[in-house]
Formats: structure tokens, sequence, C-alpha cells
């Protein structure tokens, strides 16, 4: 008999018989129905005062709310796994997570129950059965992870940057959703996937060669004219902070063995102060502009425009427009520039 049949001969359907009690797994913590025993099924209970859908919903979100609430230890686990089989700090930096469990299609109520004034249901989630369907949804991200992944390793060996930076990015695209996925497999399976050591040994070493591709690139930080007096320190602490060796040349001025690995970041600040309603009145926004010295790739960041105002004073409302100019913002702009000229999977 399908075990997701629908029992539903309700004791106070049957020609008015003696209401039975309760079956112990319904009001039992931690008994097992034998029908669904918990080392092979997910399961939970629904109580409704009202009908026996409402009682369905309640049991189907259970199970749901059962996943979730495993979500977040398995994501630990998940982490410290991935740690031990890489460089630990390294997949600490790049592995950040958010899981969620969506397939309520999933759960299907296998048995319905009736008390005077409640309805009850019992929900079960076959866990072979979903860790089947969860593999399948996902196996094309992963064959085209491990595509990407095994193009960026060989365009690294034959020192082919573009089509390294290419084929990394579109691996990198996949990375957070594939160690969501194996996760909520764990949670749902109560065990690890099959093809979860051979992911993790795949982007842990991606991870690494994507390491040693930074640290190898140099980004020429290059004002165009005169800005803030800070500006440029924080842009330079911007790249370093993303784990970039920043200097101070343009591409022009590099040696032709220097443009693989060498990316220009134009940063030109633009104010403009007058005399307002209010006083003095000063006006600054920062555009930057990355190019890939090795042509090919470009990329663009913006700092919007802020606004400094002084009665009377026009240095101090241009020194109040200027202090509005953080270094978090001048650390986002640069990640929005750099990221589409490097190229480096993030």
């Amino acid at each position: 008999m399908n075990k997701f049949a629908l029992v539903i001969c309700l004791a106070a359907a049957c020609g008015g018989a003696q209401l039975k009690p309760l079956p112990a797994w319904y009001t039992t913590a931690n008994t097992d129905n034998p029908a669904f025993p918990q080392r092979r099924y997910l399961t939970a209970v629904g109580l409704s005062a009202s009908s026996s859908d409402d009682a369905d919903k309640r049991a189907m979100a259970n199970v749901s709310a059962a996943i979730s609430a495993q979500l977040q230890s398995e994501t630990s686990s998940f982490q410290q796994y991935s740690s031990k089989t890489g460089d630990s700090q390294l997949v600490t930096n790049n592995v950040s997570v958010r899981t969620s469990f969506d397939r309520a299609d999933l759960i299907h109520i296998v048995d319905r129950q009736q008390q005077p004034g409640a309805f009850y249901s019992f929900a079960a989630l076959d866990r072979a059965v979903a860790d089947h369907e969860l593999a399948a949804a996902g196996s094309a991200d992963l064959i085209r992870f491990n595509a990407s992944a095994d193009a960026a390793k060989a365009a690294d060996a034959a020192q082919n940057t573009g089509a390294f930076g290419v084929a990394a990015a579109d691996a990198g695209k996949l990375r957070a959703k594939l160690d969501a996925a194996f996760i909520v497999r764990r949670a749902v399976a109560g065990r690890p996937a099959d093809e979860e050591i051979a992911y993790v040994a795949q982007r842990n070493g991606l991870l690494t060669v994507l390491e040693q591709h930074r640290s190898r690139r140099v980004v020429g930080v290059v004002l165009k004219n005169a800005g803030g007096t800070h500006l440029n320190d924080f842009t330079v602490n911007a790249v370093k902070r993303l784990g970039l060796r920043p200097d101070n040349a343009s591409c022009d001025k590099r040696d032709k063995a220097q443009l693989t690995d060498a990316t220009e970041l134009a940063v030109e600040p633009v104010e403009s102060c007058s005399e307002g309603s209010l006083g003095e009145r000063c006006e600054v926004s920062v555009r930057l502009t990355a190019l890939a010295c090795a042509g090919g790739t470009t990329g663009a960041g913006t700092i919007a425009m802020v606004r400094g105002l002084n009665p009377s004073d026009r240095d101090k409302a241009r020194r109040a427009a200027w202090e509005k100019v953080t270094p978090a913002l001048v650390e986002a702009a640069v990640r929005d520039a750099l990221k589409s000229a490097m190229q480096l999977g993030e």
C-alpha cells in the first residue's frame, strides 16, 4: 500500500461508532508511528479546533519548521567540514551561507484522526525520496559549477588570465546556492549527500586558486584630480581590504610583462561650490572606473553626491561635504568597480 494514501475513515464517520483513543504518536513526544519511523521519515502532528484542512496545514508547517530548525546546526557542521578539507581561514572568509527549506510539496498528509472538538493530522516527508528530488533539482547547477571550476583551473595552468576570470566568475555565481542546497539535503536526509565530498573538494580547490590569483593582482590607484584630503588613502586601504596589492601606476606606465595581472582604478572626484539661499554650499561626488590593463574587462563604481553647507565659509562647506565621503562608501564603490574588471568569481 502507498505510504502516502490518506487514512480518512474517521471514527466519527463510521456509522456513529464509539470514538477510539488516539494512537500514541499523536499525543506522546518521540513516539514512532510504526508505518513512518523517524529513521526514514520526518513527521509532525497538526491539531485544529476548526477543521481537518486547518490541521493538515499545521502538520505540514510543523514538518517544515522542524527542517528549518535543523538548518542552523547543519550549516555549522557543513562549514566545519568544509574548513577541515581546505585552508580553514580561506573557507571561513569565503563561505557564508543562507539557507531555507521551500519544498512543501515533498510533505504529505498520511493520516487523520478526529476527537470531540478536535481534528488531528499526521504529516510525513520521505527522507530518501526528498533527497532524490533535491539532488535532481540541483544537478544542473552542480554540473555547470564543476565544468566552470575545471575550466578555471585549466586556464590558470595555461596562464590565461582572461579565460580564468570568466570561468571563475561563472563558478562563483553558483557557490552560495550549492552550499545552501547541500545543507538543506543534510537536514532532510539526516546525513551528508553522496556528492558533497567531491563538491567541497572542488570548491575549496577553486577558492585556493582564486586566492593565489588575488595575491598576484596589482591595482594602480590613479587620482584624476584633487579631491578630499583622505580620498586617495581611503581608496588604497579599500583595495588592501579586498586582499589586493595597490600602487599608483597607470596601465600605460607598466612593463608589458605586468599587464596581465594589473588593473587601473581611476578615481575622479567632482566638486561644485556656490552660494545658495542658506549660504555657501558644496556638492561632491566620486566616480571610479576600473580597467584591466590586458584589456577586455571594465567596471565602474560611484559615490553619490553629498552636500556640505555653511552660512558664510566656503572652505568649511567644502570640508563638510568631503567628511561625508566615508571609508565605507569608498570601499563599496571600489568593490563595485573592481568586481567586473577583475572577474575574481566573487
